[in-house]
């Protein structure tokens, strides 16, 4: 029996930007039509009369969260209601159409390519994601589509997705390529009730290698509608030397402009995902290209020219280990402008910094127009974007893709690692004037977000930890953050994994973030006095055990994860579990903000203190008790009934503790995207503790200090899948804190609360905001019935009753 439902509102906390947007679509015959996809947050249609982006995955479950995870999009030049998206996570894949403009959607099944019935992948986070469409509609005939995946070949259908046809694409007596990059169509070789009959094809190279991990040829061209395919001549060769995996350049994008074939390249030579690894995703690039192919009038390549604009980022770049390297990274996008023949635009990748090249002679020669702050304009309107929190530079990177209006000439758009950027005035670039850009994020939160809290009391409503930028406090749920977590200097940290503070003074605040790309913060402990602020990173606990030592030599590097954090209920005490995953052998605590530290001590079920061998594979999660002050919690893997620890002497010792019978055998000690159970550590209530274990229900267990064991039960009914849990303020009249999930409740997904210790539950979301993949839910303690909702595909969201 489906719950009563509350009628709610559902607003963002604002992160502009943030993520990884991987390409945008112009619609090229209707104007004031663009999309945008994104690596894990969906894809985007622009509003151009409220000039903000509106996310067309806000209906998305979370066991339907492989819809936010889209691959490629694709256009009907014929239908301009129409939209397609190739998207997915593993077991699921889908290609999506809306004929709404993404209003709603219905779904296809991708073509069949295991004998078990395994449908071909496409997953948007995947490495590579940041090269070209993958999925095009012919120009002429809306019946016929084309579909490059990344494990599965090339496909085409003529009945509209319904049924598919694997097209060979090979080099000669070389296995077919599985694994494809772009697909492009040229609108030029086809006409009214005449389908397109070129197309070009961008590979890893895997399947056409001479030996030797080199890549063989990347791009092919078909001249009869993927009939039949041939490497294009002309491509510029593997530089051999200096770094030697996977060597060879690969088409990310390509462009049709007049009789030209545009195509980029770039070159990782590194093996971070083996022959996968070819786009910005997987690390710096070695190397780049940019190619202009002249076709005759069948279609035919007569001349290849290699066009890569002048470096002018380092004039005199020479590598005496690979002489055949041009640039040290690489070339991706390209935007040609229709209503000027011979203009387009071209962006680098991995470069420092990323620039953009402007050319008005189809390639011959090239005009940087935009490179970090020396070149161009940029309005950072986008506050925490500002140079001033990024080291005094530019944050732009991975720019993969960029664009130009075909209705609007001065309107361009570039994508970004944190987002989106637009400029108004390209053409200036023709008067011999600065082109100016500007932050385009209105309406994009794609940033994942990792726990929430809503502390009692002070001016700071949640506390939100979120990967890649650390944390944020807001004051105001309304304004767009200011800059997340970070030192005097404006420098921030990056990606922490939780927060905490003593109800008794949410003004002291700690948590452990990793240190940011530029060097300028490092991983570590950091605490703030005035509820986030403001912070000061502590002392490391040098020398404890070699475990401990072996760690924080990784945290003096960039992106290292410093692991996990709890402060006892008074305030004095700190524990600190060191890395990813975090186990036992590196939990220490400290009573005098990090002056003096020493090792937590763990005793097994009979007393005994674990040896020494035994805590570097224990998983290991501490929470302190939210009232006594001498009471933490440990949680570990329960796969075998040990999953408890508690501690009565701030944190100085942990012993095992018995669980209640029946008790999910999972591991409790997950972070990051491991976090697979939410544990809530009640206030005001000692001993009382919260877990939200999914298919195993919601339990509420109680610590007896006496007996030091977990009693309790399972709350939740049988069949209910309870993936998150956050507790708010009580309803007026009743003794319970008012429990916040999200799951699937009498058979029916949604967002709950529960005012009887979740013997009953409301529903407070409708089938529109569902907001895909969910991390992490807080109630507000002073506000009933505001709840706060941690996504990792659309950002952080409240919700209120109507």
């Amino acid at each position: 029996m489906a719950a009563e439902r509350i009628p709610y509102t559902y607003h963002s906390l604002s992160v502009p930007g943030g993520g990884f947007v991987t390409g945008f679509l112009f619609h090229p015959k209707t104007p004031n039509i663009l999309y945008c996809r994104t690596d894990i947050g969906g894809t985007y249609r622009y509003d151009f009369d409220e000039e903000r982006w509106v996310s067309l995955i806000d209906h998305a479950t979370d066991p339907g969260a492989w819809e936010t995870y889209p691959l490629s999009i694709a256009l009907d030049p014929n239908q301009p209601d129409w939209l397609y998206a190739m998207v997915g996570l593993h077991p699921d894949h889908k290609i999506a159409f809306s004929e709404n403009r993404g209003e709603t959607w219905s779904y296809f099944d991708p073509p069949v390519v295991g004998e078990d019935g395994r449908t071909a992948t496409m997953h948007g986070n995947a490495p590579g994601r940041s090269t070209g469409e993958r999925l095009v509609v012919d120009p002429y005939d809306s019946e016929i589509l084309y579909m490059g995946t990344m494990e599965d070949g090339l496909w085409k259908t003529t009945d509209r997705c319904r049924t598919w046809q694997r097209l060979t694409v090979a080099a000669p007596g070389k296995p077919n390529e599985t694994n494809i990059s772009f697909v492009e169509l040229d609108p030029a070789s086809g006409g009214p009730g005449r389908p397109a009959a070129r197309l070009v094809v961008g590979t890893n190279g895997q399947q056409g290698s001479p030996g030797g991990d080199v890549r063989g040829p990347s791009v092919y061209l078909s001249l009869d509608g993927g009939a039949s395919f041939a490497p294009i001549p002309g491509e510029p060769e593997p530089v051999i030397g200096g770094t030697k995996d996977y060597p060879g350049y690969v088409g990310q994008r390509a462009a049709f402009a007049g009789p030209y074939l545009f195509v980029s390249y770039a070159a990782y030579n590194i093996g971070w995902s083996g022959w996968h690894t070819y786009g910005c995703d997987t690390g710096k690039c070695y190397d780049g290209a940019l190619f202009r192919y002249e076709l005759d009038g069948e279609g035919r390549v007569v001349e290849a020219l290699d066009l890569t604009p002048p470096n002018v980022i380092e004039p005199g770049f020479r590598d005496p280990e690979a002489p055949g390297r041009r640039l040290g990274y690489g070339i991706s996008g390209i935007g040609v402008d229709p209503q000027a023949p011979g203009t387009l635009i071209c962006s680098t990748i991995t470069a420092a910094p990323d620039t953009i090249y402007r050319s008005t002679d189809y390639g011959r020669t090239w005009t940087p127009i935009l490179s970090g702050l020396a070149i161009g304009r940029i309005d950072w309107n986008t506050a925490y974007q500002q140079p001033k929190y990024n080291g005094n530079g530019s944050l732009i990177h991975w720019m993969s893709d960029l664009k130009i209006n075909p209705f609007n000439r001065d309107m361009a758009v570039f994508n970004t690692g944190a987002g989106i950027f637009v400029s108004r005035n390209l053409t200036a670039a023709d008067r011999g004037e600065p082109v100016e850009w500007a932050n385009f994020n209105e309406g994009v939160e794609e940033t994942v977000h990792l726990n929430v809290y809503s502390p009692p009391a002070g001016d700071v409503k949640a506390i939100d930890i979120i990967g890649d930028y650390g944390g944020i406090v807001f004051t105001d749920l309304d304004r767009p953050v200011e800059n997340s977590f970070a030192n005097g200097q404006g420098d921030r940290w990056i990606t922490a994994m939780n927060a905490d503070y003593p109800d008794a003074d949410p003004n002291l605040l700690v948590t452990t973030p990793r240190g940011n790309w530029t060097g300028r913060t490092k991983g570590g402990l950091i605490l703030s006095r005035d509820q986030g602020r403001t912070w000061t990173l502590l002392p490391n606990p040098e020398g404890l055990s070699p475990a401990v030592d072996e760690w924080l030599k990784e945290l003096a590097r960039p992106n290292v994860t410093s692991g996990w954090t709890a402060i006892s209920a008074d305030g004095r005490t700190i524990l600190w579990v060191l890395g990813l995953p975090v186990y036992a052998s590196r939990a220490v605590y400290t009573r005098d903000e990090g002056k003096t530290w020493a090792r937590s001590i763990l005793y097994g079920a009979d007393g005994e203190r674990l040896p020494e061998d035994v805590l570097p594979a224990l998983p290991f999660k501490v929470m302190a008790d939210r009232v006594n002050p001498d009471v933490f919690y440990g949680f570990s893997d329960h796969a075998e009934g040990r999953g408890f620890y508690a501690s009565v002497d701030g944190g100085a010792t942990f012993h095992a503790a018995p669980a209640p019978e029946g008790f999910p055998r999972v591991d409790l000690a997950g972070i990051d995207s491991e976090q697979h159970y939410e544990i809530r550590v009640e206030s005001g209530a000692e001993g009382v503790i919260w877990l939200a274990m999914q298919a195993g229900g919601l339990w509420r267990l109680v610590y007896d200090r006496e007996r030091n064991a977990f009693d309790g039960a399972r709350v939740s009914r049988p069949g209910d899948f309870i993936k998150r849990i956050g507790l708010g303020k009580p309803l007026e009249g009743s003794p319970f804190m008012t429990l916040f999930t999200s799951g699937t409740i009498g058979g029916e997904y949604g967002f709950y609360r529960s005012h009887d210790g979740g013997a009953t539950w409301l529903r407070i979301n409708d089938d529109r905001h569902q907001y895909g993949d969910i991390r992490s839910i807080a109630g507000d303690p002073r506000v009933f019935g505001r709840v706060y909702v941690a996504t990792g595909t659309r950002g952080l969201v409240y919700g209120e009753p109507v």
